[in-house]
């Protein structure tokens, strides 16, 4: 009978410490669970901001690259109009020489 009581003693501690050691350990899931939770949360949040840097930096380069087009279309355009306005007045001024030349001489050269 001793040993019977003992047996049921022995079986009784070992369930309550193993319920005791699945809780503890259950416990411990939960914690390691969220911790992991949280750095999977903290690594897709670095993630984002690290996609929201290189989509901003694509922009703002994409931006300098339109601005610096534009700039050079606008210096080229200012290029011809000057050409072209030293040529007009090239020609206004030999048209002008030869009115001048055709008054002073008339129709004797």
């Amino acid at each position: 009978m001793k040993a019977l009581v003992g047996g049921m003693l022995l079986l009784a501690t070992l369930a309550a410490g193993s319920a005791f050691g699945y809780v503890q350990d259950s416990e411990w899931r939960w914690e390691r669970r969220a911790e992991m939770r949280q750095r999977a949360q903290d690594r897709s949040m670095a993630l984002r901001d690290r996609a929201r840097y290189r989509r901003e930096a694509s922009l703002e380069s994409s931006r300098a690259r339109a601005e610096a087009h534009r700039l050079r279309h606008e210096m080229a355009r200012e290029r011809h109009q000057f050409a072209r306005e030293e040529s007009r007045q090239r020609k206004e001024m030999a048209r002008e020489m030869r009115r001048q030349y055709r008054r002073d001489w008339g129709r004797v050269y």
